[in-house]
């Protein structure tokens, strides 16, 4: 198995579909697998392997995509790192994780420690994605350059660790937490599922790629189903709001905090008539404003439970009986105790 099979599978089926919608460009699905498959076989040429950690220190961007899925078709683990981390934090997980590579942005650079440095003394290579490289760095295009369009996954086994995501947990210090290919599999799968993607959906993502939400619920879980991301850098609510209407998204993923604002907001001027669902996950929902949204909008705000560990999904408020204020019920393959 191999997590970059889904969007090998949607390129051959649906090579015009649209992937990724991002500042006015369209990447369709043959679009990304090839820059995906180019990119891996660059990294396949400079020494990447399965099993090596690739980093990746970017903010919402078409390139995080391509940098995550190429790791992937090489079985490699992608480390993902919060873009708004700076040099102390980036430092640490980059020597914690032992990865080989980082790939980055022209802005993020500075907050990078030196290749090979008494720190990190595993790390090889600075690539940058936007924005002109430093001396010594590389840039992600040069990476790419020069290979074939096309390149499968390797078959990996279901237990192989494909993602390294960090969380604070209880005690605010990082600590690694290691996905295998079937826990993503396996979640992305579920999450599909229980939130009903379709293929001509478009999902709006701003909530940030790093997050293991926004990695797997979201970005992933799009890709598994051919569905379409509507990419932001960052959650901005006009500028979300009217590409709502412009980009005719279906499907808006929050944080309470953000249903809450937009619950003060005047949203009489935005064409919000594209949406169809709504899901609101990482901190709980204060039940009144989940009332107030139901009783403004006439739908249900739907609720994820779970933590990184779990690729995050274990519970869903739900498939069979929406309850106020509940967690919902577990998914397949959770029980709850």
């Amino acid at each position: 198995m191999n997590l970059a099979s889904d969007l090998e599978r949607h390129a051959a089926e649906r090579p015009a579909h649209a992937a990724v919608l991002f500042e006015g460009r369209r990447l369709s699905y043959a679009e990304l697998d090839a820059a995906a498959s180019r990119l891996a076989q660059g990294l396949r040429t400079r020494g990447i392997a399965a099993g090596d950690r690739v980093a990746l220190y970017l903010p919402n961007i078409p390139a995080y995509l391509v940098a995550y899925y190429a790791a992937q078709k090489l079985g490699a683990i992608t480390v993902s790192i919060n873009a708004v981390f700076r040099s102390a934090e980036v430092e640490f997980l980059l020597a914690d994780s032992g990865a080989r590579v980082v790939f980055t942005v022209a802005e993020l650079v500075p907050f990078v420690p030196p290749v090979r440095g008494g720190r990190t003394p595993a790390l090889e290579q600075v690539v940058v994605c936007e924005g002109e490289a430093p001396a010594g760095g590389a840039r992600l295009e040069a990476w790419s350059a020069g290979f074939e369009p096309s390149f499968a996954g390797v078959d990996c086994a279901p237990e192989t660790p494909a993602a390294l995501l960090y969380s604070s947990g209880t005690t605010g210090f990082p600590k690694g937490v290691t996905l295998t290919q079937s826990n993503i599999a396996s979640n992305i799968a579920s999450a599909a599922r229980c939130s009903g993607y379709r293929p001509d959906d478009r999902l709006a993502a701003f909530l940030p790629l790093f997050h293991v939400y926004g990695q797997n619920y979201i970005m992933n879980a799009a890709v598994h189903a051919g569905a379409t991301l509507a990419l932001f850098r960052r959650y901005v609510p006009e500028q979300v709001l009217e590409a709502v209407g412009r980009e005719r998204i279906t499907m808006f993923f929050g944080v309470p905090t953000i249903f809450i604002g937009l619950l003060a907001m005047d949203l009489g001027r935005y064409d919000l008539s594209s949406i169809r669902y709504e899901m609101s996950a990482a901190a709980t929902m204060p039940e009144e404003i989940s009332r107030r949204w139901t009783e403004r909008f006439g739908r249900r705000v739907y609720e994820g439970y779970g933590l990184t560990e779990c690729s995050p999904f274990a519970c869903y408020n739900d498939l069979v009986e929406h309850r106020f204020g509940s967690v919902g019920r577990a998914i397949e393959g959770f029980e709850l105790a």
